[in-house]
């Protein structure tokens, strides 16, 4: 906690320009005028005569120096006060940092390390590992890897037990199979602040959604040829790569495909808050669905981390269809050999369910 408290006080002086900072910084100067317009005197006694040596540059009186010193004091103290009283306030706040951790056994950077500073609260960081169930990106036990990730509400809970839910944040971010990240996305929702970060190749390094929107756009297609009576659907989501037909098709022979295609798709054209959030248009093309008297949903989704958790979070667990997500493998002649059977429209606890 004193750590903490001497961080967020260097974070106070040096990065934020609020009140208390705002006085320090105007009462500290009123000292030195005071300093300026001092007289001092200094006797040094010798074994002659003593030496004295005196000081004055003002001319001004001394009650005029005494009540500029008082007011520099006020100030200064009243701006010290505001800030141990928002410090304080601050260390209320928690920020819940969940990583998960898969697909290659390596530690990487630590997430909470990543977390911007204009975040407040303490990081707390939940390292959800997967590599249980994950060997070098080739799933092994699928089933470990989602018990690890049911269990995670309950640890939450504790974490959250007695504090305000304004005062907890949320971060999220790691990687590991989309199905699992989208589960992941499932289980937080969006209830509290949550902020995602995604890890940047290029740059190997962890960071946020800060690039400009490109104001490119999903296409939906299929909707309009959607027969009637049509319960179970395939969506196919390409946002960094293409969910090919033909694919889709081995393991979905007669189901019906709807298509949403990212505009200038690719693997790295996430980086959009803006963009991200205007995923919305995913759960409308599922209501569209529900309209349609669509009850079940198998989701073949190729995107980043981030969105895979963001569509996660999007999707409504009481009033949309059932949902399950497919596990590509290239290497696989099934392509999609198993799916996550997500904890929505009834379904207590996510399944995984083999082809």
């Amino acid at each position: 906690m004193i750590n903490y408290f001497i961080k967020s006080l260097i974070d106070w002086v040096f990065r934020r320009c609020l009140p208390g900072v705002t006085l320090i910084r105007v009462g500290v100067p009123l000292f030195g005028l005071v300093l300026v317009g001092l007289t001092v005197g200094i006797t040094i006694p010798t074994s002659q005569v003593p030496f004295n040596f005196s000081w004055d540059t003002s001319g001004s009186s001394g009650a005029l120096s005494w009540g500029v010193f008082a007011r520099a004091c006020v100030i200064v103290l009243l701006g010290g006060w505001l800030v141990v009283r928002d410090i304080r306030r601050e260390s209320r706040k928690k920020v819940i940092v969940i990583k998960a951790r898969g697909l290659r056994d390596w530690q990487g950077q630590p997430l909470a390390s990543a977390v911007p500073s204009s975040i407040l609260g303490r990081r707390e960081q939940v390292i959800i590992d997967l590599r249980q169930g994950i060997v070098d990106g080739q799933i092994v036990s699928p089933e470990a890897a989602v018990r690890r990730i049911s269990s995670l509400p309950d640890d939450i809970a504790r974490r959250c037990d007695g504090l305000d839910r304004s005062d907890i944040s949320f971060v999220l971010g790691g990687l590991a199979p989309v199905p699992l990240l989208f589960l992941l996305g499932v289980i937080v929702v969006d209830e509290s602040n949550t902020v995602i970060m995604d890890w940047d190749r290029l740059l190997r390094a962890r960071r946020g959604l800060t690039v400009d929107d490109d104001g490119k756009r999903f296409v939906v297609a299929g909707l309009d040829t959607l027969q009637a009576g049509a319960t179970r659907v395939a969506l196919c989501v390409s946002a960094s790569y293409d969910v090919l037909d033909v694919d889709v098709q081995i393991t979905e022979a007669v189901t019906p495909i709807i298509r949403m295609d990212l505009e200038g798709r690719g693997t790295d054209t996430h980086w959009s808050e803006l963009k991200q959030q205007l995923a919305q248009l995913f759960l409308d093309t599922v209501i569209s669905l529900v309209r349609k008297g669509v009850t079940e949903i198998t989701l073949f989704l190729a995107a980043p981390a981030s969105l895979a958790l963001r569509l996660g979070m999007l999707y409504d667990k009481r009033n949309l269809p059932r949902l399950e997500v497919n596990q590509y493998e290239q290497a696989d002649p099934k392509r999609f050999p198993w799916v996550v059977r997500m904890p929505v429209a009834g379904v207590l606890q996510p399944e995984i369910v083999h082809r």
